[in-house]
C-alpha cells in the first residue's frame, strides 16, 4: 500500500486537491500529516483539517494524522470522543507522546491506530492485550528523519520489523520525496538513512522488499516523471526508464515498444526479449565504446546470430567491438535496475 503527505504549514487549497487527485490516481490510498511540527501555526489547524479531511473523503483516502496528548484540543477535538474525530474525515491516529496504552485501547476499538515502530515494546503489547485493544485496527510505523545521518541503519529496522511481523502488526515507513522537500532542513524525509537523496521509487521497492507493508512518501511532492513512474509500476507493473542517447544511430521501436526482461536473468546485463525479433535491418558497427552501469547496448552485425540484441548493463563491462552503444540510463535511476527480475515489463523514454 502507498500513502503521501500532506502538512498543515500551507493553506490545503485547490493545488492540494489537485494533487492528492492526481496520487489518487497514480495508486496512493492514504494521506499522513502531523499536528505537532514545531514549525507550525497551530492556530491554523482547525480550517486546514476540515478541508484536508473533506479532500480525502471526496477522493476515497484514509487520513493518518500524527498527534501527542493535546494535538487534538488545537481543533476542539478529544481523544474521548472518537466519533467526533472520524467526523472529520480523520481515519486513523498516530500515537507519539502522552497517551497511555488503556486510551490506545480505547481508541482502536473506533479508528486506525499507528504505534511508534522504533518505541514499541513488549511490556506495551502485554498492556495493550490486557486493555483488550482492537490489534486488527493497529499498526506499527516508523519515523521520518530530517536531518542527515539520523534515519535507521539498515540491519536495526530488519530485525525491528522481523519482531514486529512477528508480533502481528502491518509495518510503515518513510521515504523521500524529490520534488518540493519540507522544510526547514529539506534534506529528504526518508526513515532508513541509505535512502536519503535516492531516487523514490528505488527506496519503496527496497522497503517492500523487506516486507514493509506500507510505504509512505515523507516529503510534499514527487516529480511528475516520479509519479508517473510510480503509477506505471504499481498499476500497470511496468518499469519505466529514462535515458540519454549516445549516438543518432537509435532503432525506430526503442521508445514505442514495452520490452521485457528475459525470465533467463543474466548476471551482468538485462536482456529485452524483443530485441532481436523486432530489428529488421543490418546494425553496422559503431560507437562500440565502454559500457559503464546503465548502458543501454545493441548487438551488430559481427555478433552473428545476436545482432539485434538489446541489453541495459547492470555492471561496469569493457568496450566490445560487437557490441554498439546507443546510450545510457539516467544516473538518478540506476538503483533502479537491481529491481528489474525475471520477465518485468520495461518501457524506455529519451530523457530530452
Amino acid at each position: 500500500m502507498l500513502g503521501f503527505s500532506v502538512y498543515l504549514n500551507q493553506p490545503i487549497d485547490d493545488l492540494i486537491a489537485n494533487n492528492c487527485l492526481h496520487m489518487q490516481q497514480s495508486g496512493f490510498t492514504e494521506v499522513f500529516t502531523s499536528m505537532h511540527i514545531p514549525e507550525d501555526d497551530v492556530t491554523l489547524y482547525l480550517k486546514r483539517v476540515q478541508a484536508l479531511g473533506q479532500i480525502c473523503r471526496e477522493n476515497h483516502l484514509d487520513l493518518m494524522i500524527d498527534i501527542e496528548s493535546d494535538s487534538l484540543e488545537h481543533i476542539g477535538l478529544s481523544l474521548d470522543n472518537p466519533q467526533a474525530i472520524k467526523a472529520f474525515g480523520i481515519t486513523g491516529l498516530r500515537i507519539d507522546f502522552g497517551i497511555s496504552n488503556q486510551q490506545i485501547a480505547g481508541l482502536s476499538q473506533h479508528l486506525k491506530i499507528a504505534l511508534n515502530a522504533s518505541t514499541l515494546s513488549e511490556s506495551d503489547l502485554v498492556a495493550l492485550k490486557t486493555a483488550n485493544a482492537n490489534f486488527q485496527n493497529m499498526e506499527a510505523w516508523h519515523n521520518y528523519y530530517p536531518r542527515n545521518e539520523t534515519g535507521l541503519a539498515r540491519d536495526w529496522f530488519i530485525r525491528t520489523n522481523q519482531w514486529l511481523k512477528e508480533s502481528g502488526f502491518t509495518t510503515q515507513a518513510f521515504i523521500p520525496g524529490d520534488g518540493q522537500l519540507r522544510g526547514p532542513i529539506k534534506s529528504g524525509l526518508p526513515t532508513l538513512e541509505e535512502h536519503r537523496g535516492q531516487h523514490p521509487l528505488a527506496c519503496a521497492l527496497d522497503l517492500l522488499a523487506l516486507s514493509v507493508d506500507k510505504v509512505f512518501i515523507g516529503d510534499p511532492q514527487l516529480r511528475p516523471a516520479t509519479l508517473m513512474q510510480f503509477s506505471d509500476y504499481f498499476q500497470t507493473q511496468t518499469m519505466t526508464l529514462h535515458c540519454v542517447r549516445e549516438t543518432n544511430q537509435l532503432p525506430d521501436y526503442l521508445f514505442t515498444t514495452q520490452f521485457h526482461n528475459r525470465r533467463d536473468v543474466a548476471r551482468d546485463v538485462i536482456r529485452l526479449e524483443e530485441g532481436r525479433p523486432l530489428c529488421k535491418s543490418t546494425v553496422v558497427p559503431l560507437a562500440c565504446a565502454t559500457r559503464p552501469i546503465g548502458s543501454l547496448t545493441i548487438d551488430n552485425l559481427d555478433y552473428g546470430r545476436y545482432m539485434g540484441e538489446l541489453q541495459i548493463t547492470k555492471t561496469n563491462l569493457p568496450g566490445n567491438p560487437q557490441v554498439n552503444v546507443l546510450g545510457k540510463i539516467i544516473d538518478s535511476e540506476l538503483p533502479l535496475l537491481p529491481f528489474i527480475l525475471a520477465g518485468q515489463a520495461i518501457q524506455l523514454k529519451e530523457q530530452l
